[in-house]
């Protein structure tokens, strides 16, 4: 979709915040394993061109090592998806160290890789990939140096530390949360690219999680517009948990007829 997130961030924000360590639950001596069924259906231009993606998750937490390390494997028709995370755990907080995730969607192969460097205070940031609609090529090789006073998240730790209950909060109870990205000017359209590539920086986003009046279930609207030009501020992500915050549904309406849904099966 859109060289921000649409194929890739827009997955990846809606598939892990499932797979964390049950609230409640001390695991500070013992290595915990979970795996995840997922399917990803996803329908663009009205339906001209639909995908279903079906693939598990492995999420594999040491909190006496405090470390942790999240791996996804999907595929479907005329698309692929992996991604491995690997991460750190400091007074219970989860903190990203590499994230590399390769996609392939029409023929065309999308790779991005991040590290997180603490003691340099510095994430490097690199992207190779393709518009959706006319296959343009885009890139980012930038870094930004990490705050001192402020946590930077990756998508993965972010949900994470949101089922462990970790994740930054607002005065007023909002969620916040801080993550690296492309920047992407104002106005951008779908297959828009800047030939001599893009820089990187910090991007906040805040979100409020309650329980739905009819069901009890834990839901998120979440805006997408400050990262993908495919959203719409009219029509955010919703985002289903169950009462102990693990993930079970997303769906949302993107321009041009595009609508993403996933659902989530917890295997073991």
């Amino acid at each position: 979709m859109d060289s921000g997130i649409s194929r890739r961030r827009l997955l990846q924000i809606t598939l892990l915040g499932a797979f964390s360590p049950r609230p409640g639950v001390s695991h500070a001596a013992e290595r915990t394993v979970r795996t995840f069924d997922y399917e990803a259906n996803i329908g663009a231009l009205f339906n001209l061109l639909t995908y279903t993606l079906t693939g598990k998750v492995t999420l594999d937490i040491d909190q006496a090592g405090g470390r942790y390390r999240v791996e996804m494997n999907g595929s479907g028709a005329g698309a692929t998806a992996r991604t491995e995370s690997t991460g750190i755990i400091r007074d219970g907080r989860f903190m990203p160290v590499e994230t590399r995730s390769s996609h392939t969607v029409r023929g065309r192969d999308n790779l991005v890789a991040v590290t997180y460097d603490y003691t340099r205070g510095i994430v490097d940031y690199h992207v190779r990939a393709y518009t959706f609609l006319l296959g343009r090529l885009w890139h980012v090789d930038d870094a930004v140096r990490l705050p001192a006073t402020q946590h930077v998240d990756d998508l993965i730790s972010a949900t994470l530390n949101f089922a462990a209950k970790k994740l930054d909060v607002e005065p007023d109870g909002a969620y916040r949360v801080t993550v690296v990205r492309r920047a992407r000017p104002k106005n951008e359209g779908t297959d828009d690219v800047s030939p001599g590539g893009y820089r990187a920086e910090l991007a906040t986003a805040r979100f409020r999680a309650a329980p739905d009046a009819s069901t009890g279930r834990l839901t998120a609207l979440i805006d997408l517009t400050g990262f993908s030009s495919w959203a719409r501020s009219a029509r955010p992500a919703r985002v289903v948990f169950s009462q102990d915050r693990y993930l079970e549904s997303v769906s949302t309406s993107l321009i041009l007829g595009t609508t993403f849904n996933l659902q989530l099966q917890p295997t073991s």
